[in-house]
C-alpha cells in the first residue's frame, strides 16, 4: 500500500512538473513573439521619425567630408531620392533639388547643401 501512495505522489509531482515546465516553455514562447514584434515596430516607429530628421539643421552642421553613405543613413535618414549620375545625389526634399541635398563620391561625403532657412 505505501508503494502505492508514493507511486501515485511521485506520477502526481512529476505531471505537474512537466505541466509547468510547459507553460514556462510556452510562456518563452510568447516573450520570444513580443520581443520580435516590439523590435519590429521600434523599427517601423525609427524610419517614420527619420522621414522628418532631415530637417533638422543640427544634424547638417554634423555632416562631415569623407562620411559613408551609411554614416549619413543612420544620422539623417533615408533620403527621398537617390540620383546616380556622375556623383552620386541623396536628395531629401521630396521636389527641390536646389537644397537638402548629399553629394557622395565613390560612397563617400564629397559635399552637401542643407535646407533652405
Amino acid at each position: 500500500m505505501y508503494k502505492k501512495i508514493v507511486s501515485v505522489l511521485f506520477c502526481c509531482w512529476f505531471l505537474s512538473a512537466n505541466a509547468e515546465s510547459l507553460t514556462i516553455q510556452d510562456l518563452a514562447n510568447k516573450l520570444d513573439i513580443l520581443e520580435k514584434k516590439i523590435e519590429r515596430l521600434e523599427k517601423q516607429l525609427s524610419s517614420a521619425k527619420n522621414n522628418e530628421d532631415w530637417k533638422d539643421p543640427i544634424l547638417w552642421l554634423q555632416i562631415k567630408k569623407d562620411m559613408t553613405t551609411s554614416e549619413i543613413a543612420k544620422l539623417m535618414g533615408s533620403p527621398a531620392k537617390i540620383e546616380e549620375a556622375i556623383f552620386v545625389t541623396w536628395y531629401y526634399h521630396r521636389t527641390s533639388k536646389l537644397h537638402s541635398f548629399i553629394w557622395f563620391d565613390e560612397g563617400k561625403v564629397l559635399g552637401w547643401k542643407a535646407p533652405a532657412k
